[in-house]
């Protein structure tokens, strides 16, 4: 029996157990599944946050009268449950037929039964819901949430899709496929049949979009039952979208039977007049309803119910008779029978300014004027401002006008007057309707709304008018949100555009001067920081200078325009860092203006131009194929092969875009139209696209085609000219995409290049037969015979700007000037490198030419005097084509071929794209080189050494061989050793300096004696791969190796013997000797530093993990207390060689792999050399800078201390005396003086403290060179060295107004 018990006992107790981890069970899932909800909401977010788009928003209208549209909502329903029907509807009608209340109520009816997906009713007052690319997103956000499974496979779409990083900027195709279709199919059954609404796409701005979005949904037919409803106008845009489609159906309300759409609206009017009460009360009495008022109205109607809803509108509002009028418009003699809503109108506003005094009728009609101009709906409050009186004389204003125009309710000053119908403006501003008291001359509207714009902030623009609190802190993390009021929002990103409507008068340019002369103009971008709206300025100020290119304040305009421009990142983040960062950098960056200048209490940029003659390197992921500048010079556009196409700021080499993509393949030739709108991009994907230039969006349909070679615009931007490999050309029509000829034939193969002439009568056309020829733009005919001269293909032509001359380059080494009248030579053919890319200058003085030789050659286009040539020794020379003597010092900068050049419209610059993955910007006038190198080796250096007593240099190269030089001359002081069959990977030299070892790609080690270069010993053997590091101990006994066979081996010195068995580790990088002898340090491609013991060979601590890349170059310490390693995660370490630990920070300076470190003999001193070509010198305690900058790219130390050694890939080095006299600025306080775990810079350019603070940002050229914390000095490179005083930066924080 107890035992009984006990079991039962024990059974409770189990099922407690099982209970309470149930229950644990339970919160667990509750939490998983509340982290899975959060990871999905945020992977959600990137198709866009669009509220209120569906069709049950009250503020889309009302639905249609009960017992109204009873067929059309029939054959519409009947449409949407047939499976054979096409998976597309166009419903289309006039304005004001009824389309969206139509829409609104069969979506309803499609939701009751369960067959309704999602909806989008787009409308022209609202930014998110006239954007055609935030249509499908936002569908399928709503399917997702909607339907569950949907969202599991749309979210796995986003998630694992890279086309999907960003969702709505996607082509609309592959929005279609990626983001409805794929999940859909994979989701929904064959018998589910689902409907998705889009109502009023023709109230969406951009018109090519909405021909793409019904180019996508047309092209693609679903496989499972899902259907799309669409609504519009009947725009030609959409009727020719449709064209001859077999895949939908469609119908035009306007085409309904008269009779039918008549007794609908007869019982809209029905219903809504039963709503007044005065009216219905007034007839009911009489039992005589419905009146034959109501017929009248009706038949004045016709067709339209915007008519009988405006009627009815102006009949039911507060500020009138309601009867009266409703017996007034009711009879049959009404003005308004006659010319429906037109007289209508005209009778609204008629009533509107009857019996007014002067002063009334004038705050209508500013209303009225502000009404039509206004760049988007503005709310009461707002019109009062811009008006300067108050919201009550605004309702005043416009309350006999409430049928025609939504004004808010009393207290709902804060909401926006809208417009019921788009006509209302059209009839406001009809020329038929010049000099009646309402009407509204758009010209003159502007000029007062700019007015109005420019009295708004001067009143009330001023400093802090951001409300940012702190300086620390982001704009969206400050202690209190930013607002500003919304009429200065208003006024702050609208004026330019009214000043363009209405014209850039005198007036307004006097008004403009005094507004950027001053304070004001920082006052606006901090305005504009706040409404994240930046980018506003540049664009309005360019647009502006554009109207005025030859005035002082044009020049202003497009000065200040791009100092927003580049420094749109920190004056977008965080406002106050307009004044602490933006305005710092930009007096460092050239002359700038004084408005721009009058905050003293900030940094100051110590900024060390170099002398070269390089502008600009635009750093790119992939092989730059093509490259264009925008005809206002403001940016450049790469094609790439990766299959993107780039968009660069000008300026600062920064992406002015998201990589623009589509295309499958290489794009192989891109272009700007003439006014900067658009791009066009060739590709080897057999197509042609057209890109909005400001969106990165596309602008027309692809554009199918053979495999396509170039790309150019006609001058006037009608035509696009395509060259092919195919052997045509063919001429497109920008608005169609249309062939606007039969492709033009006579090329016998390939055509490379092609082009227009400046007045757009002839195309020129070069060709892999050898040719060049000329055609008729117009017939398409030839205009001369081919041109013949080449021995080989021709890649690239060109026409002069004045139309006298074409250029040709050939890979035959030549570029060719040709009479474009006669065809004949123009001059004798100049001789280069194997010519792909050819252009005029803007004043046809000059031509540039890339080539395959790792060149950008500039000729004089009259007399071919000046030529620059290229060769694969990576250098670019000038020469007199006279003397053939050399005319400047060799250019050195690209590291593999140049694909393209083109100039700047102003001439200035050269822009070229290259193998090396980079496009860089190049001074045309000028071309000094960097560097004297030492010259030699015929291949990169990969490692050099100072003799023990700094006498000598040793260098091993990819040439195979080792070099001795004289450290103070420069000069040879041995012949060549040569012996090696591989590269040499590693020197260097014995203690007693007499030898010299050496490692090598042939896998073996081998020791040099000095004095002759002989060997002394046989080849020591054993390893199985390259050997890739090599050092002797401190006795000069042994020699380490280390090679990518994964392992280091000990060898005695004076016999060649192993002395150990290998020790077998990951793929060595590097290995040395401790001071002592006892140990051996190596890193690894497997990221670790390990310490071993030189006696046994046997691990001495544990492996050292820290970096995040693989480890390429270790050192002891002098004193043996501390290693240094260098690793590709860009970072220096430090650590105690006794426990391994970390002994400080990582130092973190380099913009790339960190491919050599080393301690200075005295130990004071870290040097370190990477791929970002520089070498820097770090104390290795905290302190101040050891000397000024000095030029490199790897570097070692000289045994005592005085001189740096730098090598590189670009077969030379030079030596320096690091003893430098003392810095000029010993007394003041620069950012390099502060401890290293003071300040980090972060990816975005910001330096930040250790608490997360903003304290300053770093414009992009300007962070190669900085010197941050621990920076002694920073040697080589391609980049400015730069140093930020802090002396003066006494405001920033919470202080940061004090510095005004």
């Amino acid at each position: 029996m107890t035992q009984t018990l006990q079991i039962v006992s024990g059974v409770d107790w189990l099922k407690e157990r099982i209970e309470i981890i149930e229950d644990h069970t339970g919160a667990m899932r509750n939490i998983e599944e509340a982290v899975r909800s959060l990871k999905r909401s945020n992977t959600f977010e990137k198709l866009g946050g669009v509220e209120g788009a569906e069709f049950d928003n009250a503020q889309r209208g009302s639905r249609c009268t009960p017992g109204s549209r009873i067929s059309l909502l029939a054959m519409l329903l009947a449409w949407a449950n047939d499976f054979r029907s096409p998976h597309l509807f166009w419903l289309s009608g006039l304005a004001g037929t009824g389309k969206t209340t139509v829409s609104k109520t069969f979506c309803s009816q499609l939701n009751n039964r369960g067959l309704l997906g999602a909806s989008f009713f787009c409308t022209l007052n609202e930014l998110d819901k006239k954007d055609v690319y935030l249509i499908i997103p936002t569908l399928a956000r709503i399917l997702a949430e909607e339907r569950p499974k949907f969202g599991d496979a749309l979210e796995k779409i986003l998630e694992s899709d890279r086309a999907c990083r960003n969702p709505t900027k996607m082509d609309l195709n592959e929005q279609y496929t990626k983001l409805i279709l794929q999940p859909a199919e994979r989701t929904f059954a064959a018998d589910e049949l689902l409907v998705l609404g889009v109502d009023a796409l023709d109230e969406c701005e951009n018109k090519d979009a909405v021909r793409l979005f019904i180019a996508a949904i047309l092209s693609q037919k679903p496989t499972i039952p899902l259907k799309f409803f669409l609504t519009s106008r009947p725009e030609i845009s959409l009727r020719e979208s449709f064209g001859t489609s077999t895949h939908h159906r469609w119908l035009r309300l306007h085409d309904i039977e008269a009779s039918i759409v008549k007794a609908d609206i007869l019982l809209y009017l029905n219903h809504q007049f039963k709503c007044i009460s005065r009216v219905y009360n007034h007839y009911r009495a009489k039992a005589n309803w419905p009146p034959p008022e109501i017929q009248t109205i009706a038949d004045v109607s016709g067709a339209l119910f915007i008519i009988a809803a405006t009627m009815v509108a102006y009949i039911a509002t507060y500020s009138g008779n309601s009867l009266k009028r409703f017996q007034e418009l009711g009879q049959p003699s009404a003005n308004v029978q006659l010319s429906g809503i037109e007289t209508l109108y005209s009778t609204i506003l008629a009533e509107a300014f009857k019996d007014l005094d002067q002063e009334e009728a004038d705050m209508i009609h500013s209303c009225l004027s502000l009404l039509v101009t206004a760049q988007r709906p503005v709310s009461v409050s707002d019109y009062a401002k811009l008006l300067r009186t108050d919201t009550s004389t605004i309702r005043e204003a416009f309350k006999s006008l409430h049928s025609v125009v939504q004004i808010p309710d009393e207290g709902c000053d804060d909401a926006l007057i809208l417009i019921f119908h788009a006509s209302f403006v059209d009839h406001l501003t009809s020329e038929k309707h010049h000099g009646k008291e309402w009407a509204i001359d758009r010209i003159a509207a502007h000029a007062t709304t700019a007015e109005a714009c420019f009295a708004v902030m001067d009143s009330m623009l001023c400093f802090g008018i951001s409300g940012a609190e702190t300086s620390y802190q982001s704009n969206d993390n400050q202690p209190k949100p930013l607002e500003l009021a919304s009429g200065l929002a208003y006024a702050c990103t609208s004026w330019g555009d009214h000043v363009l409507y209405a014209g850039v008068t005198e007036l307004f340019q006097q008004r403009m001067l005094e507004f950027v002369k001053t304070r004001k103009v920082l006052y606006w971008l901090e305005a504009l920081s706040v409404l994240k709206n930046v980018k506003y300025a540049y664009n309005t100020l360019w647009a502006i200078s554009q109207e005025l290119t030859s005035t002082e304040l044009g020049s202003l305009l497009n000065n200040i325009g791009d100092f927003v421009h580049n420094f749109q990142p920190a004056i977008s983040h965080s406002a106050p860092h307009l004044y602490l960062s933006a305005l710092p950098f930009y007096a460092a960056a050239g002359q700038p203006m004084q408005a721009l200048l009058a905050f003293p209490s900030v940094p100051i940029i110590h900024h060390n131009l170099a002398h070269r003659q390089e502008v600009l390197k635009l750093q790119t992921k992939d092989v730059p194929l093509s490259v264009a500048f925008s005809p206002e010079g403001k940016y450049i556009v790469s094609g790439m092969r990766d299959h993107t196409i780039q968009l660069w700021n000008a300026q600062t080499g920064q992406p002015a875009l998201e990589p623009i993509q589509g295309h499958t393949h290489f794009i192989v030739s891109v272009a700007f139209s003439p006014d900067g709108k658009y791009i066009v991009s060739g590709s080897d994907d057999s197509t042609i696209r057209l890109w909005d230039a400001q969106t990165g969006q596309p602008a027309l349909e692809t554009i199918e085609g053979q495999s396509v070679t170039s790309v150019a615009f006609s001058p006037d931007g009608k035509c696009i000219v395509s060259g092919s490999h195919d052997k045509t050309i063919r001429l497109w029509n920008t608005q169609t995409g249309q062939p606007v000829l039969e492709p033009i034939e006579g090329h016998t193969d390939s055509v490379r290049s092609v082009s227009f002439s400046p007045d757009g009568k002839y195309l020129v056309s070069g060709s892999e037969d050898k040719t060049i020829r000329l055609w008729d733009a117009q017939t398409g005919q030839p205009a001369l015979k081919p041109m013949e001269g080449h021995t080989d293909l021709v890649t690239t032509v060109a026409i002069s700007p004045d139309g006298k001359y074409i250029i040709s380059g050939s890979l035959d080494n030549t570029i060719r000037l040709w009479d474009a009248q006669t065809g004949q030579p123009a001059l004798e053919s100049i001789e280069g490198q194997s010519v792909t890319s050819v252009a005029f200058s803007p004043d046809g003085k000059r031509i540039v030419s890339g080539s395959h030789g790792i060149t950008i050659g500039l000729w004089d286009a009259q007399t071919g005097q000046y030529i620059v040539s290229g060769s694969y020794d990576k250098t670019i020379r000038l020469w007199d084509a006279q003397t053939r003597q050399s005319v400047l010092e060799p250019i050195e900068s690209h590291t593999d071929s140049v694909r393209s050049a083109a100039f700047s419209p102003d001439g200035k610059y050269i822009v070229s794209g290259s193998h090396d993955k980079t496009i860089r910007l190049w001074d045309a006038q000028t071309g000094k080189p960097v560097l004297e190198p030492i010259e030699g080796h015929t291949d990169l250096v990969r490692s050099v050494s100072f003799s023990p007593d700094g006498k000598y240099l040793v260098s091993g190269s990819d040439d195979k061989t080792i070099r001795l030089w004289d450290a103070q001359t420069g000069q040879p002081a041995l012949k060549p050793i040569e012996e090696q069959t591989g590269s040499v990977a590693s020197v260097a030299f014995s203690p007693d300096g007499k030898y010299i070892v050496s490692g090598s790609y042939d896998k073996t080690i081998r020791l040099w004696n000095t004095q002759t270069g002989q060997s002394v010993l046989e080849p020591l053997e054993g390893h199985t791969y390259p050997v890739v590091s090599v050092g002797f101990s401190s006795d000069g006994k042994y020699i380490v190796s280390g090679s990518h066979d994964d392992t280091i081996r000990l060898w005695d010195a004076q016999t060649g013997q192993p002395v150990l068995e290998p020790i077998e580790v990951h793929s060595v990088t590097s290995a040395a000797f401790s001071p002592d002898g006892k140990y051996i340090v190596s890193g690894s491609y497997d990221k670790t530093i390990r310490l071993w013991d030189a006696q046994t060979g046997q691990p001495a601590l544990k492996p050292i993990k820290g970096h995040t890349g693989l480890v390429e170059s270790v050192a002891f310490s002098p004193d043996g207390k501390y290693i240094i390693s260098g690793s590709h995660d860009k970072t220096i370490r430090l650590w105690d060689a006794q426990t391994g630990q970390a002994a400080s920070e990582p130092i973190e300076g380099h913009t790339s792999w960190v491919r050599f470190v080393a301690f200075s003999p005295d130990g004071k001193y870290i040097v370190s050399g990477s791929h970002d070509k520089s070498i820097r010198l770090w104390d290795a305690q905290p302190g101040q800078p050891a000397l000024e900058p000095m030029e490199g790219h790897t570097a070692a130390f000289s045994s005592d201390d005085k001189h740096i050694i730098p090598y590189s890939k670009d077969k030379a080095f030079q030596g320096w005396n690091i003893y430098q006299p003392q810095l000029a600025y010993q007394d003041l306080l620069f950012l390099h003086d502060y401890p290293t775990t003071a300040l980090a810079l972060d990816n975005e350019g910001w330096i930040k403290n250790s608490s997360g603070n903003l304290l300053l940002w770093i414009p992009p050229h300007f962070r190669d060179g900085l010197f941050l914390p621990r920076v002694c000095q920073i040697i080589g490179g391609d980049f400015e060295i730069t140093k930020v005083e802090l002396t003066n930066a006494l405001y920033h924080g919470t202080n940061w107004l004090n510095g005004h």
